[in-house]
Parts: structure tokens; C-alpha cells; sequence
């Protein structure tokens, strides 16, 4: 495709990522808004955290761009986005700057947009297709358009739009000579199952597959095309009715595909052997606690599947990897104490196995949104007794900016201000502990009531039917 020159009468849009080039470059929805945006006649270039406030492509500085258009999966990345601006010599704040206009979309901006409220101009609110229309409309005209939420109107109700037609998907990839891209796949969109905890399987509600044949396509078209490994995208992918189908018709035609993380319960020796087959080496399974714990959760998983799964991959040749939470709700000793049996009964598989823990974060959106986040100190030491547990490597995500992400994942328009002291910072480390200390962030680790500040965001479940979920586990798991 041929790029959109830039010229005095079209309009410039800076396709901001705010993480590091490669992170973006793995990114599909980057890609494919790279040349989307063109399509629409828009001038683009691309923009990355680590990379500065001058274009990839020409290096334009962001200030001549009309509109930052951003994608985001990662509430700390909201930091890097005010210090993006911060380093163009543009005022973050909207109600300061008038140009560039700021619109941002992506799964945190949906579930909560009020912590990003004061600095965008309009956010997207649910998926790309449905929005697709209205912000081309919004770009092109500059007039705002219904459907789109503009935070400067207060916090009105507003709805998360789904897709109910999934072929507007792109695979058109930006040449890359420095870095390879990925080459995602969606094979699903939203989740059969509704764990508490997971916001994504919330915000995108309703669940569905999509055909299996069509996906099997575009993974041979695509392999065919780049040469590099396509990789499945979905929140749960052998809950797919037809994964086993998919795969057994990638093994026929010598195609390598990557599968993200597996419902233990729903793997089968068939499955594992054609995951093997297809050049999968790592067999990724989230537990996340107890047996006792998870299936109050919403996962119906046993500890015995999960042992079972573990074999299989050691008698198969793959590594296992393992996603573990600490300071879940209605947590005791015992949980840990459970999780780490499951760990050391995995390892005895002879399977090598990567271990990673990482802090319940309370999200918007989901049931668990109004329980208070364990303490710090507490959080410490359970990462630290599961980090006991035998394993061949070892990771954990760090509580203090767990607890960080929370305080901005759960703010309202007032989390601006944490926002901007983070991107002002030399050393957020500091910054977020120098809050703590203060008391500043101690709305976290307390329960929380409604109205919250994203009651205003219709999602597929209102807020006393997830008030009801919370209410029912509580009952049912803490007494």
C-alpha cells in the first residue's frame, strides 16, 4: 500500500503505542490501525514510548499532528502517554491544549475512562468495528460525533459497543527490518466463562468463535505470506468447539502455530499431541490458587487436571508454564499452601517448568470490582512462600506497582493527578511508595460501594447483578 503523503489539507494522525517498539510491533490492532487509518485517507506515523515525540516514518514532531490516536492494554501505560505529550512541549491536560486532540481506545479505557478523562479528547469505548464509522467521522470533520464518549460533557451513560460481525479483521503487517512482528490470529472474541477476576471476559461479553475454517485459512495464507508463525489470539482457545479440528487440519498441512494459555479441564491427550505437533513447545495453564479458591472463581478446574496436563507435556517433550495469583479474596494460609502443592506435584511431572505469580488486582467491570486489594506486606510474603514452591524459573509481578495499577485502574477523574506526578517522576518506584506512605493510595485496599466512578459505563452485566455474583461468593467462600 502506498502511504498518504503529507500534505497541508489532510488530516495527520500520530499512532501513538505507549510501550516500547517492539511491544507495538507485536501488537495486531496496531498494525492494522496503521493502515485502516490510511485507507480513511488520514496521513500516519507511528509513535512508541521508548522512541520519543518524532515520528517513526519522516520524523514529524507530535505537536504538527491533528489527533494521537492510542492504543492501550496496560493501565501504567497512561503514564507514558501524559509523558509523551510532556516531552513534545504539549500540555497533557485537554482542557490546556487544544491540538493535537487525543483519542484512546483499548480494554482498560473501556472498562474505567474516567482516569484518562482529563487528558483525552475522546475515548473508544468497546471494539474497533462497531467504533470504527464514528471515529473516522470524529477525525475527519472534527465535530464530535454520538456514540464516542467525550469526557470534557462530564460523566454521562454511556454504552461499550460489541461486534456482531467479525470479517473486519486485517492482516496486513508493517514491513519490519529491525524486529520481527507476530502474526495474530483471533479465533475467538470474548469468553464462555466469567471468572471474577478477569475484566477482559467481562467488558466483551458476548462470546463468540469464530468460523474455524475461515481462521484456518488466513493461518495458512498468512504463513504462506510472512513466513513467520502465526499465533492464535483468544481469552480462553480450546473453549473454541472446533480447536481440535483447527489443529488437526494445521498438522495435515506442515503449518507451525503458537496457542496462547489452555483450560486445563478441556486439554486431552489428542489435544496436547497436536499442540506438540504444531511446533508449540510451552504448554501455558493459569491454576491461579487453590483448587478451593478457583472454582469459586468461575474456574471449574481441578488440581488432578491440571497434574494430568503436566504429564502428558513431560511425556510429549513440552515445558509447562503456570500463572499463579496471590491475595485473591476469602485467601487463607491454607490456599497458598494448596497452590504450592499443585506446584510441586506439577514439577515432579519432570516437565520443565516456569513458574510466574503475580498480586490479585480488584478491576472494573467484573464482581470482584468492590473488594479491597490484600496489603503490600501481605502480598510480599505470599509471592515470596510461592516463590518456595520447586520450579525451574521463577517470576512474580511487582506488588508496589500492582498497587499502583490498581489505584489508577479503580480512580475517577482525580487519578489525573497520580497520573501526571508518575510522568513527571526520575523514579516512579519512589513516587508510588512516597503515595503509599501518605495514604494516598489507601482507597485500594478498601471495599468499595456504589456509584463507582465508571457506574456511568454500560457493560453486558449491570452493577447490581455483578453486586449479586460478589455478595454470593462472598457467602459462599469466606465464611
Amino acid at each position: 500500500m502506498r502511504r498518504v503523503a503529507y500534505r497541508k489539507n489532510v488530516v495527520k494522525v500520530a499512532l501513538l503505542y505507549p510501550s516500547t517498539y517492539a511491544v507495538a510491533m507485536s501488537s495486531a490492532v496496531f498494525h492494522m490501525l496503521y493502515f485502516k487509518l490510511q485507507d480513511a485517507g488520514f496521513y500516519v506515523e507511528r509513535f512508541t514510548a521508548d522512541r520519543g515525540p518524532r515520528g517513526v516514518e519522516d520524523g514529524t514532531p507530535l505537536r504538527e499532528f491533528d489527533y494521537v490516536v492510542a492504543t492501550v492494554h496496560y493501565e501504567l501505560d497512561y503514564i507514558n502517554i501524559v509523558k509523551m505529550f510532556l516531552k513534545a512541549g504539549i500540555p497533557a491536560r485537554a482542557s490546556l491544549r487544544g491540538k493535537p486532540r487525543l483519542v484512546v481506545g483499548g480494554p482498560p479505557v473501556t472498562a474505567n475512562p474516567e482516569p484518562m478523562a482529563e487528558f483525552a479528547d475522546a475515548i473508544v469505548l468497546g471494539e474497533l468495528e462497531p467504533n470504527w464509522e464514528l471515529l473516522v467521522e470524529y477525525m475527519a470533520t472534527g465535530e464530535e460525533v454520538e456514540g464516542l464518549y467525550y469526557p470534557h460533557r462530564g460523566a454521562y451513560p454511556v454504552e461499550i459497543r460489541h461486534a456482531s460481525d467479525m470479517t473486519w479483521l486485517d492482516h496486513r503487517r508493517i514491513p519490519e527490518p529491525e524486529s520481527a512482528f507476530s502474526i495474530s490470529v483471533e479465533l475467538a472474541r470474548g469468553c464462555p466463562y466469567s471468572c471474577l477476576f478477569c475484566m477482559e471476559s467481562y467488558i466483551s461479553k458476548p462470546y463468540r468463535p469464530r468460523k474455524w475454517e475461515v481462521v484456518l485459512s488466513e493461518v495458512t495464507g498468512l504463513y504462506g505470506k510472512y513466513g513467520v508463525r502465526p499465533a492464535l489470539v483468544a481469552l480462553t482457545a480450546n473453549a473454541h468447539p472446533h480447536f481440535k479440528d483447527l489443529l488437526r487440519e494445521t498438522v495435515n498441512r506442515g503449518l507451525p502455530l503458537s496457542v496462547p494459555s489452555l483450560r486445563a479441564e478441556l486439554l486431552d491427550d489428542e489435544s496436547l499431541k497436536l499442540i506438540a505437533e504444531v511446533g508449540q513447545k510451552t504448554v501455558t495453564i493459569a491454576p491461579e490458587t487453590s483448587e478451593r479458591l478457583r472454582k469459586a472463581l468461575g474456574k471449574d478446574m481441578s488440581d488432578e487436571d491440571v497434574v494430568r496436563v503436566a504429564r502428558k507435556a513431560a511425556e510429549l517433550g513440552l515445558k509447562i508454564k503456570l500463572y499463579m495469583l496471590v491475595g485473591v479474596p476469602c485467601e487463607r494460609g491454607e490456599d497458598i499452601e494448596a497452590a504450592r502443592r499443585l506446584v510441586a506435584e506439577v514439577k515432579k511431572t519432570g516437565a520443565p517448568l516456569y513458574l510466574s505469580v503475580n498480586p490479585f488486582i480488584p478491576k472494573p467491570q467484573t464482581p470482584l470490582q468492590y473488594h479491597p486489594m490484600a496489603p503490600l506486606d501481605y502480598l510480599k510474603r505470599a509471592i515470596e512462600e510461592m516463590g518456595r514452591a520447586p520450579h525451574d524459573q521463577f517470576s512474580y509481578y511487582d506488588p508496589l506497582l500492582a498497587v499502583a495499577q490498581a489505584a489508577i485502574a479503580l480512580g475517577g477523574r482525580e487519578a489525573a493527578r497520580l497520573i501526571e506526578g508518575a510522568a513527571l517522576s526520575n523514579s516512579p518506584r519512589i513516587y508510588w511508595r512516597r503515595l503509599l506512605r501518605a495514604g494516598e493510595l489507601d482507597y485500594v485496599f478498601k471495599p468499595r460501594e456504589e456509584p463507582l466512578p465508571w457506574s456511568h459505563v454500560r457493560g453486558f452485566y449491570a452493577p447490581s447483578q455483578l453486586r449479586k455474583i460478589y455478595e454470593a461468593f462472598l457467602e459462599a467462600t469466606c465464611s
